[in-house]
């Protein structure tokens, strides 16, 4: 973990969880910290941007999006049968898992860069002129439930608020290597969101404002009938704030709260272009899954002493 010089103080839980006053861990999922004096501007700076296992600094151009995905992950168990060789996973026609619950999704939104476009990524803290270190063409907006170190997520503190949403800012490769080179899941993906130019900026913009407003002390609530915050209703409301709907889809805004069906939610508001697509993440990143460098950090990663 690299935190700023300036923050030597441990993030606490909130007072009201049960885990009050307990550190949070902020090892690898925080929201970020905007530099507020770059709002104005057409280019924003902001810190604690995920890549590579390493806090960054970042530069990114609000005008820089030309594509953006709605993603979904069912994080429960896999439906196995017994096949001619063992155990095997069950696919659906998409070639994606079925799980034992089928409604427990994580959702995120990712975000691509157009050409000659680019997040440009220093050390934590740094001066941003010069050469970056890192550009990054593709990256993640996650919500996600964090509590203190050794604590994972789990529905009972997720439905009472004993965690914290940690509005990250990730690049999508950094997502493939967490949740698919390690954990194996499956993301699936939406074809682009149909959203003007102003709109996909709207969008970026609201949710590195949320993520800076969060300040890592907000509470997940799963499921709420006022104050629901999740990783379904959150980004779903940062779309609807900015999309002017006509009145018969503003309808359709009254489904966000749970993480169910995150497809229809995008169907009801009239932004999935195509309710037949289903991309696998996976299938796009290939390449860097099996790069040998990417299997040796997945086995220092998951080797005891990293934990």
């Amino acid at each position: 973990m690299n935190i700023l010089a300036d923050e030597n103080s441990p993030i606490l839980m909130p007072k009201r969880s049960r885990y009050a006053g307990l550190p949070v861990d902020v090892s690898a999922r925080r929201s970020v910290t905007l530099r507020m004096d770059t709002l104005e501007d057409e280019r924003v700076v902001f810190d604690y941007f995920f890549h590579e296992g390493t806090f960054w600094t970042a530069t990114l151009p609000l005008d820089g999006v030309v594509d953006i995905f709605g993603q979904s992950m069912n994080f429960s168990s896999k439906k196995t049968r017994q096949g001619k060789d063992g155990r095997e996973v069950v696919l659906d026609k998409h070639g994606i898992p079925k799980c034992t619950l089928s409604l427990l999704n994580h959702i995120q939104t990712r975000f691509v860069m157009r050409r000659g476009k680019s997040v440009d990524l220093y050390p934590l803290g740094h001066d941003t002129t010069g050469t970056p270190t890192h550009q990054i063409h593709d990256f993640v907006y996650s919500l996600e439930a964090v509590g203190p170190p050794g604590v994972m997520f789990n529905l009972w503190d997720a439905y009472f608020g004993n965690l914290v949403a940690a509005h990250r800012f990730a690049s999508t490769t950094e997502i493939v290597f967490e949740r698919i080179v390690v954990e194996d899941h499956y993301i699936s993906e939406s074809p682009p969101i149909p959203l003007s130019d102003a709109e996909k900026k709207a969008v970026l913009l609201e949710s590195l404002k949320r993520s800076h407003r969060s300040a890592n002390n907000e509470k997940y609530r799963l499921f709420h009938l006022v104050g629901t915050n999740n990783c379904t209703s959150t980004p779903f409301h940062i779309v609807d704030t900015v999309r002017n709907y006509p009145f018969w889809r503003r309808l359709g805004t009254m489904l966000f709260r749970a993480p169910i069906n995150p497809r229809v939610y995008l169907r009801v508001r009239g932004l999935d272009s195509d309710p037949s697509v289903r991309t696998r993440l996976r299938d796009q990143f290939q390449e860097y899954i099996h790069q040998p460098a990417t299997q040796q950090r997945k086995r220092e990663y998951r080797s005891p002493g990293n934990k």
